[in-house]
């Protein structure tokens, strides 16, 4: 799948991830939001085939819905299988998987490539990772490293690395760049100025404290950060 690589001139757009609850997937929509993330993959937030189709029904698909999936997977949580069941076209996948994409026909869906950034030498090593992925990568999605957790930590990476990454031209040519980790209505604009990305993709920071429980005024005020960084 082809992509045409710029530098965001207005604001990036947004992912509220982590989506559990049909009025959670409506609120994000009513608000502005860009695409919802379905997790599929670990954690508190993991949702099974019965509540995804009831969240997209929710919002009619009105955006799209990204399926956060383990690339190993070879069961009814297997992109190939959710593409067939509930006509999901956008991947998110953490680990790889030879021929993960083989099932699917070619450019009815994207995947984005999750990269955990724990120093600057992971920035830097994103070419070289994009080319060996086993599928062809739409977007970097690129989020802190924790060990033990894949994602929807609630903590931040240095962001001024990759302004220095940017700087150096060492993410030129890259697929749009997806920002996560630790981010809130607080410190959005902070990380897009600095950071500069295509995406950025919000869970905890618009929760009410539970997770997977969302919080529509937080879901608004992310939003209106966004716009206004």
């Amino acid at each position: 799948m082809s992509f045409v690589v710029q530098r965001p001139v207005a604001s990036p757009k947004v992912k509220i991830c982590g989506i559990t609850r049909p009025a959670d997937a409506v609120a994000a929509v009513d608000a502005g939001a860009n695409a919802i993330g379905l997790n599929f993959y670990s954690g508190p937030r993991r949702i099974n085939l019965v509540q995804a189709r009831a969240i997209l029904e929710a919002v009619n698909r009105q955006v799209p819905a990204v399926a956060l999936i383990d690339g190993s997977a070879t069961d009814e949580y297997a992109a190939s299988h959710l593409h067939a069941a509930l006509g999901v076209d956008l991947f998110q996948v953490y680990g790889v998987g030879p021929g993960i994409a083989e099932p699917i026909p070619a450019g009815a869906a994207e995947f984005w490539l999750v990269a955990h950034v724990a120093e600057p030498a992971d920035l830097t090593e994103l070419p070289r990772r994009i080319r060996i992925a086993a599928f062809p990568v739409a977007a970097v999605l690129l989020d802190a490293c924790v060990p033990g957790r894949a994602g929807g930590t609630g903590t931040a990476f240095n962001w001024q690395w990759i302004a220095t990454a940017r700087a150096a031209g060492e993410l030129v040519g890259l697929p749009p760049l997806v920002l996560a980790g630790g981010l809130n209505a607080g410190n959005v604009a902070a990380a897009i100025r600095m950071a500069r990305p295509d995406w950025v993709d919000v869970s905890g920071g618009v929760e009410s404290g539970t997770p997977g429980i969302k919080d529509a005024r937080s879901i608004v005020e992310f939003m209106a950060a966004v716009r206004k960084a």
